[in-house]
């Protein structure tokens, strides 16, 4: 009777264990997600704004082009500078967004990604405009019809205080088209040592699929973690400005690959919750 309760026992700890790790194994990778179906309190989808800093220049558009991996919203983004997450991110995550670049106005056919935002603390007056706190990588993806280097991948380091935007631009690795008002899954890589690398492929396309189309070091090693987001360029007033829609935002941990599809065409529950009706 001794040796069956001692081996119930030790059951109990081998199911707690494996439970444990089950758990850590499915959810803790994940840091970040957001598919923009989220509803208010009267049923309303709109901007969750305990995950986002949203601009005025942010809303929510219908999925017009009836992509099944997209759900009924997107996000929508005409110009007006970086909006940024709430939450702040590590030195090392790996960054999955869908996107599609528009027309707009001004240079056009661009998204613009954001990385380890800061806010800027040598401005303890908020002299500089308060969309513009934070300093910030950001890597841009043009396409066809973008004014300045299509088929670029664009790595920028900004400093708000010192009005400075340092731009390293080059060709995708790949010398692949992509095109305007088509939708694209991109993942970004962001290593230790301001370390980051770009990756491109279909809209739903599985981590594996992705294509490699760039990297970049930042060798003054200027910002080690902080904020996600978009940054497009434009003005809400003055009517013009880059537009780009994004949607299924996924931060993991390094190295961890979300399932892109359902065979239903939806998102599986290891890449966030499956789109909401």
């Amino acid at each position: 009777m001794r040796y069956v309760r001692m081996e119930t026992f030790t059951w109990q700890i081998t199911l707690i264990a494996v439970l444990t790790l089950c758990v850590s194994i499915g959810y803790a990778e994940i840091l970040f997600q957001d598919d923009f179906e989220g509803k208010n309190a009267i049923g309303q989808r709109v901007i969750d704004e305990t995950k986002w800093m949203p601009l005025p220049s942010w809303k929510l558009s219908d999925n017009e082009d009836n992509h099944a991996v997209l759900g009924k919203k997107v996000l929508d983004i005409w110009g007006h500078g970086a909006g940024l997450s709430i939450a702040e991110f590590p030195a090392e995550f790996d960054y999955y967004a869908d996107f599609k670049t528009m027309e707009g106005t001004g240079p056009g056919s661009v998204a613009r990604f954001v990385f380890h935002a800061q806010e800027d603390r040598v401005d303890p007056l908020n002299l500089i405009q308060a969309n513009s706190i934070y300093n910030y990588y950001s890597a841009s993806i043009t396409t066809e019809g973008a004014k300045y280097s299509p088929q670029h991948i664009r790595w920028t380091r900004h400093f708000v205080r010192e009005r400075v935007r340092q731009v390293w631009s080059v060709p995708f690795a790949d010398r692949q088209s992509r095109k305007r008002d088509v939708w694209y899954r991109v993942k970004f890589e962001v290593r230790a040592n301001q370390q980051f690398y770009a990756y491109l492929g279909e809209v739903g396309a599985d981590p594996n699929e992705l294509i490699f189309v760039g990297t970049w070091t930042d060798v003054k090693k200027g910002f080690a973690q902080g904020k996600i987001g978009f940054s497009m360029i434009g003005n809400v007033k003055g009517g013009w400005g880059e537009r780009a829609q994004f949607d299924n935002i996924v931060v993991t941990t390094p190295g961890y690959h979300p399932l892109p599809v359902a065979p239903s065409g939806k998102l599986s529950l290891t890449w966030g919750e499956l789109k909401r009706e």
